[in-house]
């Protein structure tokens, strides 16, 4: 009975937190409206990159700044520029993150591309997501940088 009990907290827990971080995604929306700034995550653009690549390495195994990844390869539409999530269809994964996360699970590493100072999410935008709304500064990642012949743009 306990373990039982000890399960429905977790969910209990992790669903505040999912509930908490779509309403700090919707002021961030909102308050994004009111000051003209955007709030939109980028989207990685392989065809464009593709025209002004020079080549790519592997960085391995690095700490990343959550507030210099900037953009994702495909769920761009899913979450705000800071990874709040923007979509409810989102929620069973981050649940299931979250509740990791109270247990103290070691999740993996996320998948990251480098591009000048700004990084895209190839794999873990939940995980990046999570560890945002837990306040969380870093994140492990596996790297690879895109090195290309003109800067990058600036993120939006």
């Amino acid at each position: 009975m306990p373990k039982q009990l000890l399960l429905n907290d977790l969910d209990m827990y992790a669903n505040k937190e999912f509930n908490r971080a779509m309403r700090i995604g919707v002021w961030r929306q909102i308050w994004s409206w009111f000051t003209n700034r955007c709030n939109e995550l980028q989207r990685f653009d392989r065809e464009r990159l593709a025209r002004v690549m020079r080549g790519q390495r592997y960085l391995g195994l690095q700490t990343v700044p959550l507030d210099q990844i900037v953009g994702s390869l495909g769920r761009f539409h899913d979450f705000d520029r800071a990874f709040f999530p923007r979509k409810k269809h989102t929620v069973e994964r981050w649940l299931s993150l979250a509740k990791a996360r109270y247990q103290s699970v070691a999740l993996p590493p996320v998948d990251l591309v480098k591009v000048g100072d700004s990084y895209f999410v190839m794999d873990g935008n939940h995980r990046i997501s999570v560890a945002r709304a837990w306040g969380q500064q870093f994140i492990e990642a596996e790297v690879v940088e895109v090195i290309t012949a003109v800067p990058a743009p600036p993120p939006c």
